[in-house]
């Protein structure tokens, strides 16, 4: 507004704002120094961070994709000759073995069925309209219907003790929400309410959720509720179930005088044969020496089933070179960084400059400009030589272990000098301890198969020294040494510029473009004030040229 305001010229006739753009811009190339070195170092700070961050995804990924853990060595994978008949997993704890099996029976739960329901009010209205329903919730001392009930069974899972559960009711229930309830409280047994098609009474069905041999539902022995306006628990579970029409053996529901179930069905065993040997489970789920089976289907007499454990060596190779690629992955972009080529006549853009090129030529422009900016970096450098020494110096120091280093199990450092370290399997054989030579990929194959243990030993062991632990352990504390020292330098989201160094460098940049950009105003101004003090002094001569001729045009006249 203030430029636009200024008229310059009007007595000498030259183009003041012109000359004064001019004059500015010489004076202005100092600053402009200043802001290219501002940029600079803001794109040293997000290369430094985007280096970083590769750094922490690298350094977390030991974790994530369990190359951290032991266990990630001793993965399994097992196979079944008849997967429909029985499947199952293994820990890593399990060994490589193979077992024959027959499955002779399957476990099933025990299932309780009522009589079918022919009280019409039992089974569609509230639990007040019951005939039974005093036998229920009980009545109080002004003889009133009381307004809920607490149901207690006493539940024996198969295999397992007597359990008492409850459940409370109210008198607005109906069967169906009262069955609801039940479901809701976990009482070891699903219900529903089987209304047929074929027009016949509606019966509630209760199966066990465990299955197996023994499990009973009672209301012997159920302790009276202490709670004031509530009916005796023994006495409302037997009115329940008996409004139900389930059958009663000495307050064991469902059952007759031998303890069979009277309708629906006694749950049994699983019985199988493993290797011969002729065994019950109360599940068709076990596990054994850390394989966890699953039975599914019954053998033909005669024919049986192999299960096979092994160690999965796919999976676990592919764990180990996953490592390897992220690995190799973050070596290039830290070489990449100390090697990329600094352009030094490429500087940073100015608006003044970017306005006079396209939007291609500033994008070729500043991809020179950003190159090089951590060439010969030596935070880099210290890290790169760190990352290689954790990684290849050898593990721990007793003559008589397995897996020493890496070059054993067929990792070596790749000779490509321009590759920088990275890993690579060994292309070249060496004598194993079976007497077979092997190259790299099946060296690590033998010492996955025969020596997992001792595998994650070399990865992830861990003792008093550096020397002793393992090299996973090594490289973590190598990159959070390298990711603080980093951060340090150039921060990270969340931080101020007075935590790390370039931003203290950035703040220091920003006062003096502040202060510079404060007295080129002022060097500014001065300039107008010159330029008007002289088109004040040509007006007036011009004023005195006007008035000499006017007389002298008067003397001639």
């Amino acid at each position: 507004m203030t430029e636009m305001l200024r008229i310059g010229g009007l007595a000498t006739g030259m183009d003041t704002h012109q000359m004064i753009d001019d004059l500015m811009r010489a004076e202005r190339m100092p600053l402009n120094k200043l802001v290219q070195d501002r940029t600079r170092l803001e794109w040293q700070r997000d290369a430094y961070r985007d280096i970083n961050l590769q750094m922490r995804s690298f350094r977390d990924s030991f974790a994530a994709r369990g190359l951290g853990l032991p266990s990630t060595f001793m993965q399994k994978t097992v196979s079944s000759s008849n997967p429909s008949v029985v499947t199952a997993t293994a820990n890593s704890n399990a060994s490589n073995t193979t077992v024959q099996m027959q499955v002779e029976r399957l476990a099933t739960s025990s299932t309780f069925v009522s009589a079918g329901i022919t009280d019409e009010n039992v089974s569609s209205k509230k639990l007040s309209q019951w005939s039974n329903a005093e036998d229920i919730f009980g009545r109080d001392a002004e003889n009133n219907l009381n307004s809920r009930a607490v149901i207690a069974v006493n539940v024996t899972r198969p295999g397992g003790e007597a359990e008492t559960l409850e459940v409370e009711i109210s008198k607005e229930d109906t069967l169906q929400s009262v069955i609801t309830k039940m479901n809701r409280a976990n009482l070891g047994f699903n219900a529903f309410l089987d209304k047929s098609a074929d027009g016949s009474d509606p019966q509630v069905v209760l199966s066990m959720s465990d299955s197996g041999a023994g499990a009973k539902i009672s209301f012997s022995n159920v302790a009276d509720s202490d709670d004031e306006g509530v009916n005796n628990k023994l006495d409302a579970g037997r009115a329940l179930f008996g409004a139900m029409n389930f059958d009663f053996h000495e307050d064991t529901l469902g059952v007759d005088e031998n303890n069979n179930v009277t309708r629906g069905r006694s749950g049994q065993n699983a019985v199988v044969v493993i290797n011969g040997h002729r065994t019950e489970r109360t599940t068709n789920q076990f596990t054994m020496n850390g394989v966890s089976y699953s039975l599914s289907g019954t053998t033909p007499p005669g024919e049986m089933v192999m299960v096979t454990a092994t160690t999965n060596t796919d999976k676990i190779m592919e764990d180990i070179m996953k490592f390897v690629e992220d690995y190799n992955a973050l070596i290039d972009t830290i070489n990449g960084s100390l090697r990329e080529e600094r352009h030094r006549d490429y500087h940073p853009l100015s608006d003044e400059e970017k306005s006079a090129m396209s939007d291609r030529e500033v994008e070729l422009w500043e991809e020179k400009a950003r190159s090089g900016l951590l060439r010969n970096d030596s935070t880099l450098s210290s890290t790169l030589n760190q990352m290689r020494m954790a990684l290849y110096s050898s593990v721990g120091t007793d003559p008589d272990r397995i897996i020493k280093d890496l070059s054993q199990i067929g990792l070596v450092s790749s000779r490509d000098y321009m590759d920088g370290g990275k890993i690579i399997l060994d292309p070249n054989s060496r004598e194993m301890p079976n007497g077979q030579r092997m190259n790299g990929e099946d060296r690590l194959r033998y010492y996955i198969e025969n020596h997992g243990e001792e595998l994650g030993q070399l990865f992830m062991g861990d003792g008093p020294t550096n020397e002793d632990k393992g090299i996973i352990r090594r490289l973590r504390s190598t990159m959070d040494n390298a990711i603080n020292r980093i951060t340090d330098r150039a921060g990270r989201e969340g931080r101020t510029n007075h935590q790390f160094t370039l931003g203290r460098q950035l703040n220091n940049l920003e006062d003096r473009i502040t202060n510079f950009e404060r007295r080129m105003q002022q060097t500014e101004q001065r300039y107008w004030n010159q330029f008007t003090a002289l088109e004040k002094a040509m007006a007036q001569m011009n004023s005195q040229a006007e008035q000499m001729w006017s007389m002298m045009s008067g003397m001639m006249g």
